[in-house]
C-alpha cells in the first residue's frame, strides 16, 4: 500500500494551522504575564534561536531520508527502548490535544457556549477530529489548506482595521526593569515553536521534498504569528491591562469595527479560533494513533485514545488553574522535553549513518 498521501505545502499548511495556533492563542498570554512590555522585543529576538532550530530539523529532515523518525527509531534502537520512547511520544500528543481541547471549552463556555452544557461541546467537536484523524493524514492536511485562506483574510482583517485603536508609544519604553524578564519570554516561545520537529514523523508519507527556503519562510510566519496579536495586545489595551486578559488576542476583535453600523464582528474569531484547534487536535490524534499503530493495525486505538481524551477533558478543572499549569509548568517542562527529543532525534540519525 502507498502510505505516500500528502505534499510538502501540506506540511507547510498543518504548521502553519497547529503550530501556529499554539504560538498565537497560547503562548500570547503566557508571555505577556511573564516578560511584560517587552515580551514584543523577545519575539523579535526570538528569530535567532528559531532559524536555528529549523536548521537543525531540516538537517534531521536530510538525514532520514525518504523514512520517518520512527522508522528509523525502531531500526536503530533495541526495541525496548525504541517501545519506551513511542510511549512517551504517544503521551506527549496525547497532552497537547488535551491542553488544546481543554483551553478551547474554557474559551467557548466564557463566551458563547454559556447555556450549553460542556459535554454537548466537547463532543461535538471530538467527533469531528476523530473524524478527520480516522481519515487520515491526506484529510487532514486537504481541510488545513482550504480554511487557511479564510483564516489568514480575518486576521488581516482584525489587524488592520484596528490600527485606529493603537497607541504605538506603548511599546515603548524597554528594559525598564532590566533584562531578566525579556530573555525569560524565550522559554515561551521557544516552547511553541519547537514542537515543528514532530514534522518528522511524517516523512513516509510525503510525494515530494521538503524546502529549506520554505520552513524557513514559515518560520516567519509563525514569529509573525506571535508578534501581531502581541504587539496589537499592547498598543489596544496597554501592557498592564493585557498582562490580565486570559485571551487577549480574542479580546481584540470586540474593538473591531467597520463604519458605524457593524459593530460587532467577533464573530468571525470563532471560525478562527475552531479552525486551529480542529487542525491541531486531529493532527496530535493522527499522529499519536500512527505510533500506536506502527507496529501492526490496531482498530481500537484511535476510539479508545479519544476516549481517553474526552474523559480528560470533563474532569473539572477551574480555568485559573489550568493557566497556571501552562504558564509555570506546561510551558518549561515542554521545552525541555523538546530540546531533549531534538538530542534524541540526533543520535537516532547518527546510528542510522553509521549503520548504513
Amino acid at each position: 500500500m502507498n502510505k505516500k498521501f500528502i505534499y510538502s505545502t501540506h506540511i507547510y499548511i498543518l504548521i502553519i494551522m497547529s503550530t501556529g495556533f499554539m504560538l498565537h492563542v497560547f503562548i500570547v498570554p503566557g508571555i505577556l504575564t511573564s516578560t511584560h512590555r517587552d515580551s514584543w522585543v523577545t519575539v523579535v529576538a526570538s528569530i535567532l534561536p528559531f532559524v536555528i532550530w529549523t536548521t537543525l530539523v531540516f538537517y534531521l529532515y536530510k538525514k532520514l531520508k525518504n523514512e520517518d523518525i520512527l522508522s528509523v527509531m525502531f531500526k536503530v534502537l533495541h526495541k525496548p527502548i525504541a517501545y519506551i520512547l513511542s510511549t512517551i511520544f504517544v503521551a506527549y500528543f496525547l497532552l497537547s490535544a488535551f491542553v488544546t481541547f481543554r483551553f478551547t471549552l474554557i474559551w467557548a463556555n466564557t463566551n458563547y457556549t454559556q447555556d450549553i452544557p460542556d459535554i454537548i461541546v466537547a463532543f461535538l467537536i471530538l467527533m469531528i477530529c476523530f473524524y478527520a484523524a480516522f481519515k487520515g493524514i491526506r484529510t487532514i492536511g486537504t481541510i488545513a489548506f482550504l480554511i487557511l485562506p479564510p483564516v489568514v483574510l480575518f486576521g488581516f482583517l482584525v489587524g488592520i482595521g484596528n490600527d485606529k485603536n493603537k497607541n504605538y508609544g506603548l511599546l515603548f519604553p524597554i528594559f525598564e526593569k532590566g533584562y531578566h524578564d525579556f530573555f525569560h519570554g524565550f522559554v515561551y516561545t521557544c516552547s511553541g515553536f519547537f514542537e515543528i520537529i514532530f514534522i518528522l514523523f511524517l516523512n513516509s508519507f510525503l510525494k515530494d521534498k521538503v524546502k529549506v527556503k520554505w520552513l524557513m519562510i514559515v518560520s516567519f510566519i509563525l514569529l509573525m504569528l506571535i508578534l501581531g496579536p502581541l504587539t496589537g495586545a499592547i498598543m489596544e489595551f496597554g501592557p498592564v491591562e493585557a498582562e490580565k486578559m486570559r485571551n487577549p488576542v480574542y479580546e481584540q476583535w470586540k474593538l473591531l469595527t467597520l463604519g458605524v453600523n457593524i459593530t460587532r464582528l467577533d464573530f468571525l474569531s470563532i471560525f478562527q479560533w475552531l479552525s486551529g484547534a480542529f487542525v491541531r487536535i486531529s493532527l496530535n490524534l493522527y499522529i499519536a494513533n500512527y505510533i500506536i499503530n506502527y507496529s501492526g493495525r490496531k482498530k481500537w486505538s484511535l476510539p479508545v485514545l479519544s476516549l481517553f481524551l474526552f474523559v480528560a477533558v470533563m474532569i473539572p478543572w477551574n480555568a485559573t488553574s489550568f493557566y497556571n499549569f501552562l504558564q509555570y509548568y506546561y510551558f518549561p517542562i515542554n521545552l525541555i522535553f523538546l530540546s531533549c527529543t531534538m538530542i534524541i532525534f540526533l543520535v537516532i540519525s547518527k546510528l542510522k549513518g553509521d549503520s548504513a
